[in-house]
Formats: C-alpha cells, sequence, structure tokens
C-alpha cells in the first residue's frame, strides 16, 4: 500500500518570489524614518543637554543675549538626511563650520550635537531606537498579505 501526500506550494511560492520587494521596501522605510530620528534627535540637542552626546563647555566670556550654538538658527535649521542610494542614509549640515562644533578646534571646545561620540559611534539610545524602526519596518512589511 502506497500513501500519497500532494502539498500545493504555489501560495508559498508567489509569497516568496515576493520577499526581495518586501526586504526592499522595508528597507527604504526603515531609512526613512532612520534618517528622520536622527535628524530630529541632532536638532534637539540645541534645545536640550539630555540629547548631547557630551556636556558642552560654558562659554569663556560672559554671553552675549543667546543660548550657546544658536546665534542666527542656520547650524540647527541645516540639519537634514537623505537617503543615498538603497542602502544608506546621510544625516548632516551644510553648515561648513559645524565640524568644528562638533569636534572642537585647539581654541576652542567642542560643543556636540550629532548623536556620536568622539569615536563616532551613535549614542546607545539612538542605537537602540534606530534596531527598532528596522525591526518594526521589517515586520510591518511581512504582516502584509
Amino acid at each position: 500500500m502506497n500513501i500519497e501526500i500532494t502539498v500545493d506550494t504555489s501560495r508559498f511560492d508567489r509569497r516568496m518570489a515576493d520577499f526581495p520587494a518586501k526586504i526592499a521596501s522595508a528597507q527604504k522605510r526603515a531609512l526613512m524614518a532612520i534618517g528622520q530620528a536622527v535628524a530630529s534627535r541632532a536638532t534637539l540637542a540645541f534645545r536640550s543637554s539630555v540629547y548631547r552626546p557630551s556636556p558642552w563647555a560654558p562659554r569663556k566670556k560672559p554671553g552675549d543675549g543667546h543660548p550657546l550654538l544658536i546665534r542666527s538658527g542656520h547650524l540647527r535649521q541645516s540639519i537634514s538626511w537623505k537617503l543615498e542610494g538603497d542602502d544608506a542614509v546621510v544625516v548632516g549640515t551644510s553648515q561648513e563650520y559645524a565640524k568644528y562644533h562638533q569636534h572642537g578646534t585647539k581654541k576652542m571646545p567642542a560643543r556636540p550635537f550629532m548623536p556620536v561620540d568622539k569615536t563616532g559611534r551613535l549614542m546607545p539610545d539612538v542605537d537602540r531606537k534606530i534596531r527598532k524602526i528596522a525591526d518594526r519596518a521589517i515586520a510591518e512589511e511581512f504582516e502584509k498579505p
């Protein structure tokens, strides 16, 4: 006596064929959300020290009526993000002097606003947020029928 079982895998095959497109879609959505989150975090650093990778050194001279790093607001307003290719997002600023504030100079202390430490590593809470964004994008994409 022979027993034969036939399994129809056509539905599975169709879903597997969609797999690359779903991964690409999830990746793009995640990168866009990550860019927005990191740029937002950098912008918030101008308002509150809790969003900075390290404390800002105080002024050497008494204040001149505006908060540190905010004279015109151009630096804070210039923080943006853009997708770069299919697998990267770049967060930064077009202001040339931003690097001097972020890293300091011989005559000026660093006052970092981008959420990375001196070695270029993301702050732990930002790293966790990015991981959650990526996980959520993948989960949402594969929950779709």
